[in-house]
């Protein structure tokens, strides 16, 4: 169905623009019911693709929001739903997320080169989402404490959301075929964020731990010293007083480094 409508309209996948549509009606009936989308939602979708997941998303939401960058797919997307209420924004979506702010879910299939952003975005916003990932991305986003895939993201991710792996997806779901093998995961917001006050503030602490994130804490946070912001000397002087300060960054969990931020908060 899908190789035909490209065919009839004229479309070829665009491998500069990372394009690779989902074949799988089950994997797309998946996305919208993990969703729950009552007809209060507005949904956003980034990239819109041929629409064969707009279609399913607009016969449960209030409106829906595609952004799509693809010029030819903009205006089959138009063509296709000018009389659902499904609004097509064209561009690209880093270009574009600054105007988005009137949603209340996100479904997508986005391009993987920017998953990391719309995460973020997403986070933000504090979305409910459910997104169709590289595989290997989405092994980091819920990879546990001490795993090889647990990172910085991971604690961004888990900072912002309770990720769920749902369903993993083969290459040979879409057309053309990705080189990479996808995965299905739901992204529920965390409703309270270990009492921290300043995202910006958490996150730079993180960023800070994970620079060397196989160090014990007390080293990790000389060596990363000039992301905090701080003297040699100053982060010393506290290094030994910092909750967990002889555990691997590797092995902290989200709450123990929500403790060391709060400790470095008073300390410095």
């Amino acid at each position: 169905m899908i190789r035909e409508t490209l065919k009839k309209h004229g479309i070829k996948p665009d491998k500069d623009l990372d394009q690779h549509f989902l074949l799988s009606q089950k994997i797309l009936k998946r996305e919208v019911d993990e969703a729950e989308i009552t007809s209060e939602d507005v949904v956003l979708e980034i990239g819109g693709g041929i629409g064969n997941l707009t279609e399913k998303l607009a016969g449960k939401a209030k409106k829906v929001i595609t952004v799509e960058k693809d010029r030819k797919l903009v205006k089959f997307l138009r063509k296709k739903f000018k009389d659902c209420d499904v609004e097509v924004v064209e561009g690209d979506f880093i270009d574009k997320k600054a105007e988005l702010n009137e949603f209340t879910k996100c479904v997508s299939n986005p391009p993987y080169h920017i998953s990391s952003e719309i995460v973020e975005f997403l986070g933000k916003k504090n979305i409910l989402s459910v997104l169709l990932f590289q595989k290997e991305f989405v092994d980091k986003l819920v990879a546990g404490p001490g795993s090889g895939s647990y990172g910085f993201f991971t604690v961004l991710t888990n900072f912002y959301f309770i990720p769920v792996f749902l369903e993993e997806v083969p290459r040979s779901s879409f057309f053309p075929s990705p080189e990479v093998d996808s995965a299905l995961v739901k992204l529920f917001p965390r409703k309270t964020r270990f009492g921290i006050k300043n995202d910006e503030d958490f996150l730079k602490t993180a960023r800070a731990l994970f620079t060397t994130k196989r160090k014990k804490v007390r080293n990790s946070l000389v060596d990363s010293r000039h992301i905090l912001g701080v003297s040699k000397k100053e982060i010393k002087d506290i290094r030994d007083e910092v909750p967990h300060s002889d555990k691997r960054v590797l092995k902290l969990s989200i709450k123990q480094i929500s403790d060391i931020h709060k400790h470095l908060e008073t300390s410095l």
